[in-house]
């Protein structure tokens, strides 16, 4: 048996209302618990209003927050990122929230499809500043290879404190695509002692998942924010993409952490 793999969930989409999407508190955290017990270590949330967009008001993401603490230990990440007016500061609110422990942090600017996803390099200081200041992990989010020289020169610069979480999105328009070879050159820099994992847009099924634990990843990310396709299925809920993952994990030889496991790699 090869080692423990963490399934973090992220259960919104970003269309909005539809297609069986939850967008409210009750349904994300409904969807949260049904996923927990399948096996999801982490949920991966960004602040949304009731029609889904993203937000500046806290109200809805922290409500989620406390049902899913209410009825679960899973880790909340709470996501600085999306495409947004929101100013960098206004970016951070949801990593304020008590029940947040870790939080996404957005290395590097990037094309995405038409729009531009703005990460620079001062906003990306405020926000470990803030992210210390507040006593939350952060994860860092490379959309490019680029992006890995960003991260380690800030970890040169004492900016970030070791063990790191890295988290490589691949296949966003017009980021990195997934491959072996640009995962194994990103994998192969991060430093000792540190953590990685994928978030894999727009998959079809769950071989680049498997591909990426077996190329020693601690993390693999589904649901509807990525993608509701999966062996030629469309996910109606997300713990059908949590239930399938996990088999296919297993298939292949590993087993799945738990909370505390994951909780052991990921607030190191």
């Amino acid at each position: 048996m090869q080692k423990k793999i963490i399934i973090a969930l992220a259960p919104t989409g970003g269309w909005g209302l539809g297609e069986g999407n939850p967008v409210s508190p009750e349904a994300i955290a409904e969807q949260t618990f049904e996923c927990a017990a399948a096996g999801a270590a982490v949920v991966h949330m960004h602040a949304r209003d009731e029609k889904g967009a993203l937000t500046a008001d806290m109200q809805c993401f922290n409500r989620t927050c406390e049902l899913i603490r209410a009825g679960s230990d899973i880790i909340i990440e709470a996501s600085t990122g999306g495409i947004s007016t929101m100013t960098a500061e206004e970016r951070t609110y949801p990593a304020a929230n008590p029940h947040a422990q870790i939080a996404s942090l957005n290395i590097g600017t990037l094309n995405f499809g038409d729009k531009v996803y703005i990460n620079s390099v001062p906003d990306i200081r405020k926000w470990i500043g803030i992210m210390a200041d507040l006593k939350i992990k952060p994860s860092m989010e490379i959309f490019d290879t680029g992006n890995m020289d960003c991260a380690l020169n800030l970890l040169k610069q004492g900016l970030l404190t070791p063990p790191c979480n890295f988290s490589f999105v691949c296949n966003l328009n017009w980021g990195m695509p997934y491959h072996p070879a640009i995962l194994s050159y990103l994998r192969d820099q991060v430093p000792t002692g540190s953590h990685w994992g994928a978030n894999l847009i727009n998959s079809a099924d769950f071989s680049q998942h498997v591909e990426v634990a077996k190329l020693g990843g601690a993390v693999v990310r589904v649901g509807f924010e990525d993608s509701r396709r999966y062996d030629g299925k469309i996910a109606q809920r997300n713990v059908e993409l949590v239930k399938a993952l996990r088999a296919e994990l297993e298939d292949n030889g590993f087993s799945i952490a738990t909370v505390a496991e994951a909780k052991a790699v990921l607030l190191a």
